[in-house]
């Protein structure tokens, strides 16, 4: 994992202040800034119809994304994928470890996102949390 950079951090102590909240991992990729949190009840932190979000939003003076962070890989996928991935295998191919998620056709605009940014984003997530390399997408008719 690579180290974070002093304005990350800056954002990530403003953001636990704020939201009240600890972050296990952030990501920030020039437009968003992404989280990774533990919380007991992810609305808390999001509250009624994003108003936490968007009044930590304007503070911090950048878009944010909040995910409920799990150690479970299963719940972990449910939360950040909304549950929008079906199933999904972990295997091994030439010592790397790589998933496949299985998504139906109508979902997989959401998991890939504008641009490839929601896959990239997450695929990086998967990365330092689970140490997995690849993603494969299969798509369900």
């Amino acid at each position: 994992m690579k180290p974070l950079d002093t304005q990350t951090i800056r954002d990530i102590v403003q953001f636990e202040k704020l939201s009240k909240c600890s972050v296990v991992d952030s990501i920030y990729d020039g437009d968003t800034l992404y989280f990774l949190v533990r919380s007991k009840n992810i609305y808390d932190v999001i509250g009624k119809d994003g108003a936490n979000i968007k009044r930590i939003s304007a503070k911090v003076g950048k878009n944010l994304k909040v995910y409920l962070y799990s150690n479970d890989l299963n719940r972990f996928l449910s939360n950040v994928f909304q549950r929008k991935v079906k199933r999904y295998e972990v295997y091994d191919e030439d010592g790397l470890k790589k998933i496949r998620l299985y998504v139906p056709t109508k979902d997989k605009r959401f998991i890939v996102g504008q641009k490839g940014n929601n896959i990239k984003i997450m695929g990086e997530f998967l990365k330092r949390q689970f140490s997995i390399t690849k993603i494969d997408i299969v798509e369900l008719r």
